[in-house]
Order: structure tokens, then sequence, then C-alpha cells
């Protein structure tokens, strides 16, 4: 018994120590107790530094976006007020006594300028920069500390400073000796070509740095293909077949899938009449189209830029609360099921023999309230703005 008993332990032990320098051996370890030399017992075992699946962010950008979201209600402020600390204060003298909540300021202008220094190696390298806004941080800044919501306006196709630098990236003219294509405006301005995904990339990455410093929505304006000047002049390449709505809606769905997920709203102005007509107008803008594409469609629904018999109204410019309460009932059936919601942009500026002040603006905003929106933004290239026609706070 007694040797059965010493052969049972001899055997536990030799088991023991079999596995358990197999298992040295397979973490790493020195296998046998007496294999092991002096310096094995210093050497570091190399771990495993880097993973299998990718790690995911923190902060859901996307969720914090909508949840901190603030009804807008807004003003255009162009960037050279934007730059000047005197100019700035009587904006922001107007969100400290008003409901104003929010400015709408440019990035990019429309002749294709970039009006503070970003960090995009295509605008430094054609220097399209026009830094009017020295200290972009610093603005932004000052419109949180005035609880403004800051939204970046960026032009789009209408560019001439690009289309100069780059005409391979402009829509060509079968009749221009340089080979752009120019509007009629005083300016004869250039635009780029909505086909070409290179410029695609380049205002996106310039987007991207606005949301980067702060903005909290990114606003693309003249999303369109031109309209004033010879457009049978007008040359597309790579066009391909493809329509003008299809490339608008194609870049607006790009820009979207990329801007996004640094926690920003992508919206789109569009012309007024596009709420009205079930075509793209010959510019590319159908609604259902955009709205599909963005988070905010923004109609600029201003009633001198109606043609006289709209909406059987004699003279739109003369009757602003039938024109935008028209306009905007149009819009509602149209956007069920797009996911995107409507903000207009309403008229403060005179034209055309009209002059707009505090009932004209004022109608306006009510038309909108009246059909359910409650959200505007109000247009004046002067920045005269009529405050009296807003809420005081």
């Amino acid at each position: 018994m007694i040797l059965t008993a010493l052969g049972s332990v001899a055997c536990f032990a030799a088991g023991f120590i079999l596995l358990w320098s197999l298992g040295s051996v397979i973490v790493g370890g020195q296998g046998f107790p007496w294999s092991s030399k002096a310096e094995a017992s210093i050497s570091p075992v190399a771990l495993q530094a880097s993973v299998d699946h990718p790690l995911e962010p923190l902060v859901d950008m996307r969720a914090f976006r909508d949840l901190s979201y603030v009804p807008v209600k807004a003003i255009y402020v162009s960037s050279y007020w934007a730059g000047k600390p005197e100019l700035l204060q009587k904006m922001l003298d107007i969100a400290d006594t008003t409901e104003i909540n929010a400015f709408v300021v440019d990035v990019k202008d429309e002749w294709g300028r970039v009006v503070y220094n970003c960090d995009v190696p295509v605008a430094k390298e054609l220097g399209v920069i026009d830094p009017r806004i020295a200290d972009i941080d610093g603005l932004i800044s000052l419109l949180r500390k005035h609880d403004i919501t800051p939204i970046a306006r960026l032009v789009c196709f209408e560019d001439t400073a690009l289309a100069k630098a780059r005409p391979d990236l402009a829509i060509g003219s079968t009749t221009e000796k340089d080979g752009l294509w120019r509007d009629s405006s005083r300016n004869h301005l250039c635009y780029t070509n909505p086909y070409n995904h290179e410029v695609w990339d380049y205002l996106v990455q310039v987007a991207a740095d606005a949301a980067k410093h702060g903005f909290r929505e990114i606003q693309f304006d003249y999303v369109r293909f031109p309209t004033d000047g010879p457009v049978k002049e007008a040359l597309y390449p790579g066009q391909n077949g493809q329509s003008k709505a299809d490339a608008i809606s194609g870049f607006l769905a790009y820009a979207r899938e990329r801007l996004e997920p640094l926690g920003v709203w992508v919206a789109a102005d569009i012309f007024g009449m596009t709420l009205r007509v079930n075509n793209d107008q010959g510019m590319g803008q159908q609604l259902e189209q955009v709205a599909r594409n963005v988070d905010i469609v923004c109609p600029m629904v201003y009633p001198s830029h109606y043609n006289p018999g709209s909406y059987n109204l004699a003279n739109p410019n003369n009757s602003p609360y039938e024109l935008v309460s028209a306009a905007l009932k149009d819009a509602k059936p149209r956007m069920i099921g797009t996911g995107a919601m409507v903000r207009p942009w309403l008229q403060d500026f005179s034209l055309n023999g009209v002059t707009y002040g505090v009932a004209e603006v004022k109608a306006q905003i009510r038309a909108a309230e009246e059909q359910g929106y409650t959200e505007w933004m109000i247009w004046d290239p002067g920045l005269t703005y009529t405050t009296g026609a807003f809420r005081t706070q």
C-alpha cells in the first residue's frame, strides 16, 4: 500500500510538471524549470498593441447634434461685417434684444473666395483665401457667449476664383475665347462644373473645415447650375448623360455622408419656385431629390422674385403674406417621407419699387408660422434689418 501511494504521488508530480511546462511553452515561457537561464528571467514578453476591430468613438456626433438642436430664427451676416467688431456688434445687439438666435455667416462667397484662414490645401495652393474674418475661432466663441447658433453659408458652383485657377473644373463655353462660361451679371461670374467630382470634394473639404471650427450647420447656396446668361452655350465635361437634378442631388448625398459624422446639419438653399413646380427648372433643383439628401431645405420665398400672376397675385411683391403663405403651403405634401424639414428664407429688402418695412416683414413671418413652420431666416444683403418686425426676447 505504501508503494502504491508513493507511485501515485510520483505520477501526479510528473504529470503536474509536464502540464505546467507545456503551458509555459504555449504562452512564451521557459518550458521545463531546469531549462531556464539567468537572462531568460528578465526577457520581456511582447504584448499585442493593436486590435482587430475599429474602436467606437466616445460620442456619437449625430446623436449629440440632434439632442442639442435649437429651432432657428436667423439673420444673414456677411463676412465683411463678421470680421469687423464694430459692425458685428450691431448684429449681436439684434440677437441680444430680439428672438433672433442664429447667424448665417459667409465662409465661401459668390466669387469663390474662402473668407478665413482655412486648412484646405487646394484653397491655399490656388490662392483663393481672403481672410476677412481674421479669427474664426474667436468669432464662434463670441457667438456662443451670446447663445447664437453659427451657420456656415457656403456658395457652391458660382465660383469664379476656382474656375479661373482651374479651367478644367469649370463649366466651359462654346463661344468665349478662354473657354470659360460666364453669366449675364455685371461681374460676368464663372461657374464650376457640378458634374465634376473633384469640385464636389473641394466643397466638402471647405465645409468640413468650417464644421471643425464650430459651425453647427453647413448651408449650401448656389447649389445649382447657372440660369442667368447664355446657358445654351455652356459645356459640361463629364456629363455622360446624367441629368442636372441627379448631379445636384448626388453632390448633396456625397456631402451629407461626409459631414454628418462631424456633428453638423446639412442644408440647401433653393429657389422659391422649386416648391411649385415638379421639374428642376433647368438648374438641377428638383424638390424631392434635394430634400431626400439634406436635413434642411431652405426655399428663398422672396415675394419680389415672383412673376406677376404667380399664385393668382397681380403683384406678389405687394402681397408678402399671401405669397409666402401659398408657397409654403405647396411644400407641405411634397416633403412627406423625405426626412427633411423646411426653413424658409424671408425678404427684408426693398426691390422693384416696393418698400419693405415692419408690416411687410411681419406679414411673412406670420404667414410662415400660420402654415406650421417654426423656423425662418431673414435676408437683407445690406444688413439694415427691420428689427421692429422681430419679437423681443
